[in-house]
């Protein structure tokens, strides 16, 4: 059964991109109606075509198909064929008004149902497209194209032939009367989004271990007025294992950083940090105990942590920066030399039994002595930046070469601000001093402080260009799934503009974001050209 996964947010972002009404709805729930209750995806939307221009409506195939999977584009394929025009006609014609679509499970296979609301003639003028045959009064079918179709009240309804009779005969019971005893408007976890008045409405549910569910209302950011702003999802999740986030957790964190940093980056995100591993450090720390923080490192932490992905011109891998702001930078440069000392023998120990059986003990001298012997691999030290080529070696062995970051290098040094400063760790050293110059420039300030959970953006153009140069874990195959994928979303997140996001986690599995999309217009083949030849060894893009 396809259930799209949280972790895949760029690529409901990007339908979004295409599905917005530029005016207010009403809480009418008769889409929601259509889905059964055991769902796993859902949305009902109002005037899609209003944004399905000639440039837009080319993108709605593969956002679609990367959403719901191929046999969902079945209709819009067969309207395309019979009608013989271009696919932006047939979205103007198809995506005018409202319409609705599940994914449903029917004895244990997976199908569909796409609804279309409609007056008589609209939908004389799809059943001709779809060459559809009248079987009885109200029900036709297209066998062509291998479709059942139903007309129920004001609506259209479409369902593959296999399979499709009992998931349409039971819709068309439930749209009649809006039952919510069967359908999605009984599910608890879609209670927000029904009473939500936004053009767009999205239910989303989950495999476990994350389960639960997410819902997504989506309207132009200048109050649903005009889509050519931009757009607004707020979204609000359920989980079993909630993807961000600890709940009740927030911060006073510096959005004005993250907004000075988005000429540079390809993604960026800041969120509490007391020091504490989480869950997801498990892993790392059962391999390297010494990275867990000392007392005395966690006591001068400021309460922010700043993940940073760039562009790196000389290797295929995104660059990637992590660091924590602190409050007194003396100490806190005192204890990253003393704290990198045990990362690098727990590093070293890892990649040893890689190293020829000759190869000499580990000594790591002292901080500042300029070169320590590691055996084969050297750590190169300087008055206040250090690197060491272990992470390389160490990713390749734990994680796999098909990530491509046996070329990484780890980078560290304490940054001091006028405030206080930031612990700083890079996998580039170019990058490092990137992000280093735009900390002491722009971490001091008041304006744009937030409290809560966590807050970011991504870029998509320059995500785009990362992604298909990277392409972790593709084959060289034609037919390589997991290199279509990243070229299905590489393509999707580009559509997107820059997304800006912030985040909370109220409760015990509970998360609620609001996303904006702004849409780069005309700089985006411009911002595409400078991400593909960034400006310095490890730029994120166009200035």
């Amino acid at each position: 059964m396809i259930r799209p996964a949280p972790a895949l947010l760029a690529l409901i972002g990007a339908f979004l991109l295409v599905c917005l009404a530029p005016r207010s709805a009403q809480a009418d729930n008769a889409g929601f109606a259509l889905a059964p209750k055991n769902a796993t995806f859902a949305f009902d939307a109002r005037e899609l075509s209003t944004l399905l221009g000639r440039e837009n409506a080319s993108g709605v195939r593969p956002i679609i198909e990367a959403l719901a999977g191929r046999d969902a584009l079945m209709t819009f394929d067969a309207l395309a064929r019979r009608c013989n025009a271009a696919g932006d006609i047939v979205a103007q014609e198809v995506f005018s008004g409202r319409v609705a679509f599940s994914l449903i499970d029917v004895t244990g296979n997976p199908s569909w149902i796409f609804g279309i609301e409609a007056d008589d003639d609209r939908c004389a003028r799809v059943l001709a497209m779809l060459g559809a045959k009248m079987r009885a009064p109200g029900i036709f079918d297209a066998p062509t194209e291998q479709l059942t179709i139903r007309r129920v009240g004001g609506w259209l309804l479409v369902s593959p032939s296999r399979g499709g009779e009992e998931a349409l005969d039971a819709a068309s019971r439930r749209i009649a009367v809006e039952d919510a005893e069967s359908s999605l408007l009984g599910e608890p976890l879609a209670q927000q989004l029904l009473v939500s008045d936004a053009p767009v409405r999205i239910f989303v549910r989950h495999d476990p271990p994350i389960g639960g569910a997410t819902t997504i209302g989506v309207r132009a950011r200048d109050d649903g007025k005009d889509a050519r702003g931009g757009l607004r999802a707020e979204i609000d999740g359920q989980y079993d294992d909630p993807p961000l986030g600890e709940a009740n957790v927030v911060g006073v964190l510096d959005g004005a950083l993250i907004r000075a940093l988005e000429e540079r980056a390809v993604f960026a995100v800041s969120s509490p940090a007391n020091g504490r591993p989480g869950t997801s450090d498990a892993f790392w720390l059962a391999l390297v105990p010494e990275l867990r923080p000392t007392p005395t490192m966690r006591a001068n932490l400021a309460g922010e942590r700043l993940v940073l992905f760039g562009a790196s011109s000389d290797r295929v891998a995104p660059a990637l920066a992590v660091a924590w702001r602190v409050d007194d930078a003396v100490q806190a440069k005192h204890d990253q030399d003393q704290h990198m000392r045990g990362v690098l023998c727990g590093l070293a120990r890892g990649v040893e039994a890689e190293a020829d059986a000759g190869a000499s003990k580990v000594d790591h001298g002292k901080p500042d002595d300029g070169a320590a012997d590691v055996g084969r691999i050297t750590a190169v030290t300087a008055p206040a930046v250090r690197t060491s080529p272990l992470i390389g070696p160490f990713l390749d062995r734990y994680l796999g070469r098909s990530f491509k970051l046996g070329e990484a290098v780890l980078c560290w040094e304490t940054v001091t601000t006028p405030c206080g400063g930031w612990q700083l760790y890079a996998s580039d050293p170019a990058w490092m001093a990137d992000v280093s110059r735009e900390l002491v420039k722009s971490s001091c300030t008041e304006n744009g402080k937030r409290k809560v959970g966590g807050l970011g953006f991504c870029d998509g153009p320059r995500a785009a260009a990362v992604l298909r140069r990277w392409r972790p874990l593709a084959g060289d195959a034609p037919d390589d799934r997991v290199g279509r994928g990243i070229d299905a979303l590489a393509a999707t997140v580009e559509e997107l503009g820059r997304m800006r996001f912030s985040y909370t986690a109220p409760g015990v599995g509970r998360l609620q974001a609001t996303v904006e999309l702004e849409p780069l217009g005309r700089l985006a083949a411009e911002r595409r050209a400078a991400t593909r030849a960034p400006d310095g060894p490890a730029a994120g893009g166009a200035r």
